[in-house]
């Protein structure tokens, strides 16, 4: 598999010096595989009986984006069972073994599905879409040594909670922020990337092709 750099530096973020790290920019950039695959790595990696959490708009959400593609690349190197009904993955390689929920912040009441759960680490996947209780309590669930926090969205309005208390604020967070353009996605064709292009107009070609975060005129 090919990587851009900056899919490299998505690699190389867990053996960093920071805390967090986050991913914005166009669509179809390249951000969320290569950060599920380094997560699952790091974790495994890292830590052994611990418990993480991939956390989305809704479990669907999480199911489709994260754990198809992170079960069919790693279950050639590592022993997978994802677990519907409760919707967890147990994940083991030799004496190790560590534990994955699925999470959905649809709204403000589900803060409390992540009460009371201890994490080494939590995947945020398009967090821009949560509402900010569900996202601050599951950071506050990363109290295990050496976790970490992990971050994508696409862009929304420059005035959106993320955008300024995360982004704006990424160096005095220890967050190491990574901004994407399709181009950092060695997987399309110049011609996709053109049909991309041509498929939005106005806001929508500046935050889902640009990748900016810019607010609706008029």
């Amino acid at each position: 598999m090919a990587f851009s750099e900056k899919q490299r530096q998505i690699m190389r973020f867990p053996y960093t010096s920071y805390d967090a790290l986050i991913c914005d920019g166009a669509v179809r950039s390249g951000k969320t595989s290569i950060m599920s695959l380094s997560f699952f790595l790091w974790a495994m990696g890292n830590f052994n009986n611990c418990a993480f959490a991939f956390c989305g708009k809704s479990v669907g959400a999480v199911e489709r984006n994260i754990v198809l593609l992170s079960v069919v690349y790693l279950k050639r190197n590592f022993d997978i069972r994802y677990n519907r009904g409760d919707h967890v993955i147990v994940a083991r390689r030799g004496n190790r073994e560590n534990r994955v929920y699925l999470f959905g912040g649809k709204d403000e009441s589900s803060y409390t599905l992540v009460q009371g759960v201890t994490l080494a680490g939590v995947l945020l996947d398009e967090v821009a879409l949560m509402p900010r209780s569900f996202v601050e309590q599951a950071l506050a669930r990363c109290s295990v040594k050496g976790s970490k926090m992990w971050f994508n969205c696409n862009p929304e309005n420059p005035q959106h909670w993320f955008y300024r208390e995360w982004i704006l604020r990424a160096r005095e967070r220890r967050a190491l922020y990574l901004h994407f353009t399709m181009e950092d996605n060695p997987a399309l064709s110049p011609r996709i990337r053109a049909r991309y292009r041509s498929a939005y107009s106005g806001v929508f070609y500046r935050r889902f092709v640009l990748g900016e975060w810019t607010a609706a005129q008029g």
